[in-house]
Parts: C-alpha cells; structure tokens; sequence
C-alpha cells in the first residue's frame, strides 16, 4: 500500500472523504487515506467475471463490502473509475450543443460513435480545445454499457456506498497526470499509461484530456510512439513496472527521457489501476452520466437558479430599502437647511429689490449711449471736407483714431482739404498712394489717410473696430462703391 500522503484524496462534498475506487472485470482497487495496512501493496480485491444477465455482481458486493469495513464507514463516498476496455473513449467532432442536446445525440446514436457499444449506453462528453468559427465542437466522448454501470451502482448501494461519479480510468488518468506533473497543467504534454495488454498515450492540452492512442504492450511500439509526440514534447509514464520498464528502455534507446514523477506519487505511479483510483473524481476528461443523474443535474442547475434570483430580489429590495431610506434623510436635511437659511434669504431679497432696480436704470442708459448716431456725424464731416473729384470707400476707427479709404484724380489734394478742416487732426499717410485704373478706363490715385478725432474718446461700446462704406457728398466720375 502507498504512504498516507500519497493517499489523500480530495473531497466530492464538504468535509467528506470520498473513496477512490478503480474497477475492472477481474479486480477491484481502492486509494483512500483511512487505509491502514501492508504499505507495499494497495488495497486491491479480486472479483469473478460480471453476469451475463441482470443486474447483480455479488462478488463486487461482497468486495466493496470488505471496502467498507476497512475504511470504517458505512455510509462512504464513492468515486468510480472504469478500467478498459470496460468503457470506450473517442475524439469527436460534433455539432455545437448544449450539455442536454449532446447527451441525447451520444446516447441514441452510441453504435455509430462507438465501436463496442452492443444495447443501451451511458454516455458522457467533455470539450476537447476550442471550436473553430463554423466548425464542429472537438469533444472527448466515452460509453459504456447501461447494464454494466447499472450493475456497478446496484453493488455500491447495496454495500452501505453512495457514488459520487463513474467515469472512465482515461479520465482520472488525465487529472492525476496535472496532479503528479504540475507542468502539465500549461501548454501540451503527453501521459503513457503501460498496461500488461496494451499502452495508451493520450494527450493533454492545458491539463485537458484532449486524444487519446493506443499502441501494442511493451516496447514494441516505441519508434511510433516517438513519432507521434515528437522529441521535443514533455511526457510522463505510469502503469505496470514491467511493460514500463521496457517501455521507457526503448524510448531511451529513441533518445527520448520521460520527465520523473512527484516524489509523492511513485507508489501510485506503479499500477494503472491505483493510478486511477488515486485520482478517481478528480477527472480532466468526460464523465458518465445517465438520463437520470441529466435529470437530476437539471433539477439541481433550476433550483439553484431560483435560490440566486431570490437572493437577487431581496439583495435588490434591501437595496431599494437603504436607498429609500437614504433620499427621506436627505430631504429632512434639506428642509432643515431651508428653515435656517429662511431669515438671511429675507433679508436679502429687500436688497436685491434695490439692486435689481439700479442694475435696470444703467442698462437702459447703457443702450442709450450705444445707440447713439455718434460716427453718422464723422461721416458726414468727412464727406463734405474732401473735394469733389474724391470719394470715400471705407472708414475705420478704433477710440480717437480714425483711418480712411478712397479714390481720387488727385490724393494730396485730399490730404490738403482735410488737413485745413475741423474734422480731424494729425491728417498723415498711412499708405503708399497708388495709381489704379478703374473699369471707365480712368485711372484715379488710391489713398489710406490717417488721423485723429478731436472729440474725447468714444464711449466703451463704439471702441471695436469699424468698417462702413463710405458715401461721398458730390459724385464723381468714377461712381459709388
């Protein structure tokens, strides 16, 4: 028997210990740590061959019924792993379904995915990697007879036993390899499970059961197995110590070491079938389950969906509750804020009366002042101080400033009539005078003269740059513009 360390097993349900369990036709295996005896062996039980008909295998009951009383339970946990060839495991490529639609498709047509299923099969079915955009599902599958795992469960019940899962021994193979190899549980690895009959190599993607292989016993398939998982991969090997033996001689010979197994594990590590019962439940493939445990999974996945939306509704009624709660303490503050601030809102509006008054009176004189017609004056300065063969085009002014545009047959005759005006001062150039021709085929100088208001500066509002056309007093020859 391995050490107590290497038999601990990780509870179904809360503080329980469930009893790890690997059943083929001819023996069964137990792991559990409440095993006392022989540490060089496991606690293993020979068994006759199943019936042919019914549904009783007294050997098995009277097996797990020696089980018990070795544990010291009456009322234990099972976790069954089926050996081969008991169950059949396959790669599929199947429709994307949901967990009840795929039950269904792989229990009524078990004889087309499954080469030994003979009658009713329980069925099972684990995703294998991530489906492709318009691709079929990757998916695990297993099978096994109706009437087999209906014997198996008939047994367990009538030994004290209560099952927990059945699932294939690839299966627990899988979890017990990311458990004795941590590095398994990243990227893609490789487990070979030697066996007196055959090999399987099966392969894991992210601690995923994911294909699985058969090869012949022994090292006689070695160079293909080499082949299969190329030299680079990272692979361990479990199972009979003879066929593994030669086995991992031949790989050698490959040039081609497994990576050793946990300290931990060894003992576990030197039979396929301990191997599974180690680590019975604690899959990383698919798992049998019939009609009813879909049934009862169903009544259990509704009930637990009720039991979240009533949590949810009274989560969201004491939310509502609080929140309630919350706006009524809110108001009460504020109508207190209201009362105390009463007084100085009275006090203040008899100011406000007067403030709103006075603020009326200045923008009505403010609206006066600026629309007063102060620049329509200037203008019509300006207009009759030039002679009569110019005219004005635009007038710009900015406070005392003034700057003026205009055409004439001769500009300094301009620059002398403003000059001995009234209307401004400081008369300057503030441009080049230039000769244009005009569309009548006269040409007429092009004059920007400069100068300054004599009146006080214009009120804040006329302060902004102006431009308005100008209109000249006489007309002349070349027209307005």
């Amino acid at each position: 028997m391995t050490s107590p360390r290497a038999l601990r097993r990780p509870p179904v349900a809360a503080k329980r210990i469930v009893t790890g369990v690997a059943i083929s036709a001819t023996e069964v295996c137990a792991a559990d740590i409440r095993l006392r005896g022989n540490d060089a062996a496991p606690w293993r039980a020979a068994l006759e061959p199943p019936p042919g008909d019914g549904v009783a295998w007294p050997s098995l009951v009277s097996a797990l019924s020696d089980l018990a009383a070795a544990v010291g339970v009456s009322d234990g946990m099972l976790a069954i792993a089926l050996m081969p060839p008991l169950t059949e495991v396959r790669r599929l490529e199947l429709p994307p379904l949901n967990d009840v639609e795929l039950q269904r498709l792989l229990a009524r047509n078990a004889q087309r995915y499954f080469v030994q299923a003979r009658g009713a099969q329980v069925v099972g079915a684990a995703p294998a990697g991530k489906r492709g955009r318009n691709a079929p599902a990757p998916m695990m599958a297993t099978a096994a007879s109706a009437r087999f795992v209906a014997m198996v469960r008939t047994a367990a019940e009538q030994a004290g036993w209560t099952i927990a899962s059945v699932a294939p021994a690839e299966s627990s193979w899988a979890g017990g390899a990311v458990t004795a190899w941590p590095s398994f549980a990243r990227g893609s690895a490789w487990l070979l499970v030697a066996q007196e009959a055959r090999t399987d190599l099966l392969q894991l993607d992210a601690g995923q059961l994911v294909a699985i292989r058969r090869f012949r016993a022994g090292a006689l398939d070695a160079p293909l197995i080499v082949d299969t998982i190329g030299r680079s991969a990272r692979i361990g090997i479990v199972g009979a110590s003879a066929p593994k033996h030669d086995l991992t001689a031949a790989l050698a010979g490959q040039g081609f070491t497994p990576q050793p197994i946990g300290a931990e594990w060894v003992g576990a590590g030197g039979s396929a079938a301990e191997f599974a019962a180690q680590f019975a439940g604690s899959e990383r493939g698919p798992v049998l389950r019939g009609e009813e445990a879909v049934a009862v999974e169903r009544v259990r996945a509704r009930r637990a969906a009720w039991s979240v939306a009533a949590a949810a509704v009274g989560v969201l009624a004491l939310s509502a509750g609080v929140e309630l709660w919350g706006v009524h303490r809110q108001l009460r503050m504020v109508r207190e804020e209201r009362e105390r601030l009463r007084p100085q809102i009275a006090s203040t509006m008899v100011g406000r009366t007067t403030v709103d008054a006075t603020s009326r009176s200045l923008a009505t004189l403010a609206t006066i002042e600026r629309e007063s017609p102060h620049w329509s004056s200037i203008i019509t300065t300006l207009s009759e101080a030039i002679t009569s063969d110019a005219y004005l085009t635009a007038i710009r002014a900015r406070k005392d400033s003034l700057i003026v545009d205009g055409l004439a047959e001769h500009a300094s005759r301009v620059f002398d009539a403003l000059q001995r005006s009234k209307a401004v001062d400081d008369v300057k150039s503030a441009a080049p005078v230039r000769r244009e021709m005009q569309d009548d085929g006269t040409a007429l100088d092009r004059f920007t003269i400069a100068a300054r208001l004599p009146s006080p500066p214009a009120p804040a509002g006329a302060g902004k740059s102006t431009t308005a056309p100008a209109v000249n007093a006489s007309p002349s020859r070349g027209g307005a513009r």
